[in-house]
């Protein structure tokens, strides 16, 4: 079981990470990278990509922190930044001796995957061509969580199309094209909020007609792991509280026994990919939360055998 640490192109960030012990970096490319990734070589120190393994590189966020999903990447004229996202990841591997996964989001139903033709053909070339390009790189598609919420108090929370199974049926439609150049990414997180929030909008579906859902909705975590067993290239490995939204995302585990569960699903359905502790911190040149979760994924293995 390989442990990732995920941390953004500063220096003081990575060492923080690499002194944590981390078998692999999982890159967090910012805002910044949209403006200097075409040419990172010389924007960014060099040492960053030879200090330590680098095993994925996570797409950007846009302006104003706006999720780049891979409907929003592959439908832009420009592609720039999706070329030069690739471009690190192939310069990474080149290094490291080995496969970089680029991980990007996607948002969209397995319904409208299929009928939205103009963006799936262009999805198709254009993945084809940057598989071509750069051998090295492999790409890790991510659930979402079916609501986006900003706590501005300027607009409501906007339900997304895409829920729990359509982005493992969309990998395995792209997988018959690209082979295991393509596979999917388990946030653990986004996928708790989605058990709650589906569970949740359903309880109160009182506008459906009767006969319409079935007796029971199975969202739960286990299903998430069967689901995407033999196609998963990564897994999140993270919490949430409260409404799960901005500094209640992504945090570390309260109790020992939900991540437990976890990595017994991990075991349960045999997953060999890599684990990124994708926890928040206070501060980043402290990593509090990292070192914990470690020490409970310690523990696991103690009382797991």
């Amino acid at each position: 079981m390989e442990i990732f640490a995920k941390a953004s192109l500063k220096l003081a960030e990575l060492q923080e990470k690499i002194n944590c012990g981390c078998d692999g970096i999982e890159f967090n490319l910012e805002k910044d990278f949209l403006a200097k990734g075409g040419s990172f070589e010389t924007e960014y120190p060099k040492e960053l990509f030879e200090m330590h393994n680098v095993g994925a590189v996570h797409y950007p966020f846009g302006t104003d922190r706006q999720m780049m999903n891979m409907e929003h990447i592959f439908q832009h004229e420009d592609l720039g930044t999706v070329q030069s996202v690739f471009r690190l990841a192939q310069h990474c591997a080149g290094i490291w001796g080995h496969r970089v996964l680029v991980i990007f989001h996607c948002s969209l139903s397995y319904w409208d995957f299929m009928e939205y033709e103009l963006l799936r053909g262009r999805l198709e070339w254009e993945l084809g061509q940057l598989f071509l390009d750069y051998p090295m790189v492999e790409a890790g598609i991510e659930n979402v969580v079916p609501m986006e919420y900003n706590e501005t108090g300027t607009e409501s929370p906007r339900l997304c199309n895409g829920i729990f199974t359509d982005t493992v049926k969309i990998v395995q439609y792209l997988r018959e094209i690209f082979g295991n150049r393509v596979g999917s990414v388990l946030d653990t997180c986004h996928a708790a909020m989605t058990e709650k929030y589906m569970k949740a909008l359903l309880s109160e579906a009182e506008f459906l007609p009767k006969g319409q859902l079935p007796d029971k909705i199975d969202y739960s975590m286990e299903h998430y792991f069967r689901e995407n067993q033999g196609i998963c290239k990564l897994i999140h490995l993270n919490d949430f509280t409260g409404n799960g939204y901005q500094k209640n995302h992504g945090t570390g585990f309260a109790e020992q026994e939900k991540l437990n569960r976890l990595l017994d699903l991990y075991r349960e359905y045999g997953y060999d990919c890599p684990l990124t502790l994708e926890v928040r911190e206070k501060d980043y040149l402290d990593c509090v939360n990292y070192r914990r979760t470690k020490v409970m994924i310690q523990q696991w293995k103690k009382t797991a055998g």
